[in-house]
């Protein structure tokens, strides 16, 4: 399975992510795919996909389920008092039966902005 590439929106430094919603769908007829008991992680990693660890992401922080069995979940708002460049991220999911997909993967690009130098 190959992650789906969402490059999310270029963002202002200092000023509120507002967050965004994912749906994970599979097979041919788009059946959700059921979040009940997972773990959801989310990274993200500036200049490169290897690069330093900039925010970590999870359940009940920053990542809320808002609908389980409807494969809905977010990223929640955030201030982005990063650094400018570019972060790559992707969302990972352990299953409550062991296993591990990554479903989303993309970047961020974060551009300086005059009042908050």
């Amino acid at each position: 399975m190959t992650p789906t590439t969402y490059k999310i929106n270029d963002q202002y430094k200092g000023d509120t992510f507002n967050g965004v919603t994912f749906t994970l769908k599979e097979g041919a007829d788009k059946t959700p795919i059921d979040l009940t008991g997972v773990s959801i992680i989310s990274q993200f990693r500036v200049n490169k996909v290897t690069g330093t660890i900039q925010q970590t992401l999870e359940i009940g922080s920053g990542i809320t389920l808002t609908n389980a069995t409807g494969g809905v979940f977010r990223i929640d708002p955030f201030t982005l008092n990063w650094n400018t460049g570019t972060f790559f991220y992707d969302i990972q999911i352990t299953f409550p039966n062991g296993d591990i997909r990554t479903y989303v993967k993309g970047s961020l690009n974060v551009i300086q902005d005059v009042t908050n130098v």
